[in-house]
């Protein structure tokens, strides 16, 4: 099951990330604005977002197998569409239906080792899938960038057709029939609605979703800020591109690897405290350190190394705390994450991020929230309020 959650989570990964190098090439093919060519990216994840919220309790209802089958057929036709695109309304037509199909295998890939496996086993699967996906991300730039040089971007989307094709043929084959959960669950709009906000209003589900959305938030601001930034500043081809890029993305690779390393010995808590600084040191990197492409790059590497450690760390709390609803729940995250947090990211670089200095001050902004989250999930927190209720005693006592 690891084997196709990979496969299955890749597929979403490809569709996001290797178009990014060939933004320039796209937005010259179509005539688009920088701003309409961010869009091309951003209203694929909008649509991936809102498509969760039904996909993720029909997956709950049905099961994987019927659910998977439908998006993976409507992710294959939209990418065919952007692959014979020759405006930018047909190639947006395509990329809004890459994001409905998409949210199936998306949601898939998260809840199916949750469904199988459990304990120490499930923790492993998490850290495996982390870094076998943080080695697709690593890739996809330079593949996206290669063929965009060598070929075209509609190029591009004929080979992911394949791809996206061949990984429905094999989903189909091994994804179970059944639910996992017990048919009762209702999928009425009423219903749903009532459900998303009792989650939302907890704050442990907030706590926990907050490792997933603001590194989410951070990884796509600075994707829809620096293939210009680069290419206007060191005028890099969409190769070059995919290859420096490479360079930063590792930091998903390496994050994965340190956090599959240290499950062993840390819990999730101690693992979100460890990965931390590094935001605060990739804040620096941006606004201390003199402009140049290597100092751009690292400070991008630092935010992607958090990434990359806390993607397992979030999977497996969220797991084992709403296992009971895990479609429903991935989904409600996935939501907000790319429908608030990409609207965000757009919305920052259009109306605030001119420098990397401004992207230093949303990198700390990020980071102050993230540990208020970290604090809302330590369970030490009532060690701490008697300690702050002792000191006031005292003060009160000193006083008298």
């Amino acid at each position: 099951m690891l084997g196709l959650a990979i496969l299955l989570l890749s597929c979403s990964q490809l569709a996001s990330q290797i178009f990014l190098p060939a933004l320039p090439q796209i937005a010259d093919s179509l005539a688009l604005s920088t701003v309409q060519s961010q869009a091309m990216v951003t209203g694929y994840f909008i649509c991936l977002g809102a498509s969760q919220l039904v996909v993720g309790p029909l997956r709950d209802k049905f099961g994987d197998r019927p659910i998977f089958f439908a998006g993976q057929s409507t992710f294959i036709f939209g990418t065919l569409l952007c692959a014979v695109a020759t405006t930018a309304e047909l190639f947006t037509v395509g990329r809004v239906l890459q994001g409905i199909g998409a949210a199936a295998p998306l949601l898939i890939s998260r809840t199916l080792l949750i469904a199988t496996l459990s304990g120490p086993q499930l923790k492993m699967a998490m850290a495996q899938l982390a870094l076998v996906s943080s080695g697709v991300a690593i890739l996809a730039p330079l593949i996206g960038g290669t063929l965009a040089y060598v070929a075209n971007w509609q190029f591009i989307a004929w080979l992911l057709a394949g791809y996206f094709s061949v990984t429905a043929v094999v989903g189909w084959w091994i994804l179970p029939t059944g639910a996992y959960v017990p048919a009762m669950n209702s999928i009425r709009p009423k219903y749903l609605l009532r459900q998303y906000g009792q989650l939302l209003k907890e704050g442990q589900f907030l706590a926990i979703a907050a490792f997933k959305w603001l590194p989410t938030f951070l990884y796509l601001t600075t994707q829809l800020y620096f293939p210009f930034l680069l290419q206007q500043y060191f005028q890099l081809t969409e190769q070059q591109f995919g290859m420096v890029m490479m360079l930063p993305m590792s930091g998903l690779l390496i994050g994965a690897f340190i956090s599959k390393c240290l499950h062993k010995t840390m819990n999730e808590l101690a693992l979100f405290a460890f990965f931390w600084p590094l935001l605060i040191v990739s804040a620096m990197c941006y606004s201390l350190l003199p402009f140049s492409l290597f100092n751009a790059l690292l400070g991008y590497g630092f935010i992607m190394v958090v990434f990359g450690g806390y993607f397992a760390a979030y999977m497996q709390l969220l797991g084992v705390h709403y296992a009971a609803q895990a479609g429903s729940a991935n989904a409600l995250v996935g939501a907000v994450e790319l429908l608030g947090f990409t609207l965000l990211a757009v919305g920052c670089n259009a109306y605030f991020i001119h420098s990397l200095n401004d992207l230093a001050w949303v990198t700390m902004l990020a980071a102050a929230l993230l540990l208020f989250a970290w604090l809302k999930l330590l369970p030490q927190r009532i060690f701490f309020n008697d300690v702050f209720q002792h000191i006031a005693r005292k003060v009160v006592g000193n006083r008298e």
